[in-house]
């Protein structure tokens, strides 16, 4: 009995795997308006959005997002990523008429960005959130009339704007460029290397407050490994110090021999974690 007992528990030890394998590979269904879609994981390791036997767009990954019914026409909005670090992916989006007419708007895919939908009575709105020395862009798409690029976004300091005022854009190092003097300060010491800069500050957490100064670290975009900012401010001197990290290759503004002990000190433990 005991015997009998281990070898069904063997089995069931080697069935688990491949069960566990085919409930993994079950299709993702989406209710959509009169039909119902699937997400369809392929044998080539890709994904498929399918209306029934109808292949609507493949990739490495795909993700249901924002639905809304406009109207007499329900759609919903599908991120489309060829996975890795490439790309944010673009999204797709599928209507369904009264009719259970199905269609999909595959324009932006071209495109590869970070975008926010929303939704109104009409149709949906897709930013492209705006960061210093980059435009966004605004894209509309509206059932009768598909997806069109309805604008461009360009990134302004605040008219006006005081060394005061990054006390209160501390929630990422980004929002630190709307201080025009900091702004201002910053592409006088980068110079032509502003933009690589500011790229290298994308992914972070808040500004860190340390003493007088405010630390603000980050990375470039499915780069952390290689390509990574730093930037220390001195509130009461209004001094801006910079370093960015191109691989093994660092590069500080101004050079790292004048900083103050703070400001070097923050710089060395920025250095030692990464």
């Amino acid at each position: 009995m005991d015997v009998r007992r281990a070898l069904l528990a063997a089995a069931l030890l080697v069935l688990a795997p491949a069960a566990l394998a085919e409930e993994a590979r079950k299709p993702v269904e989406i209710k959509l308006g009169r039909v119902t879609l699937q997400i369809v994981d392929t044998e080539s390791g890709e994904q498929e959005l399918r209306d029934g036997t109808r292949v609507l767009v493949k990739d490495a990954i795909i993700t249901p997002g924002l639905a809304a019914t406009f109207k007499d026409t329900t759609a919903q909005v599908f991120t489309v990523s060829q996975g890795g670090n490439a790309c944010e992916g673009w999204p797709a989006v599928v209507t369904v008429d009264k009719a259970g007419k199905v269609a999909i708007d595959t324009s932006m895919s071209e495109e590869c960005m970070s975008l926010n939908a929303s939704a109104d009575e009409d149709g949906f709105t897709f930013v492209e959130p705006v960061v210093p020395d980059q435009d966004g862009s605004v894209w509309r798409f509206m059932p009768e009339r598909g997806m069109t690029r309805t604008g461009v976004l360009v990134f302004r300091a605040w008219p006006h704007s005081t060394w005061n005022d990054l006390d209160r854009l501390t929630d990422h190092p980004l929002s630190l460029f709307y201080s025009a003097p900091f702004d201002a300060a910053v592409r006088k010491l980068a110079g032509k290397q502003f933009s690589e800069l500011a790229t290298r500050l994308r992914v972070a957490g808040p500004v860190e407050k340390k003493g007088n100064y405010l630390i603000a670290t980050g990375c470039q975009a499915h780069a952390c490994n290689s390509d990574r900012g730093f930037v220390a401010i001195d509130r009461k001197a209004h001094t801006v110090f910079l370093a960015m990290r191109s691989d093994d290759n660092l590069k500080t503004w101004p050079k790292a021999a004048t900083w103050p002990a703070a400001a070097s000190a923050a710089l060395g433990a920025w250095e030692k974690a990464n």
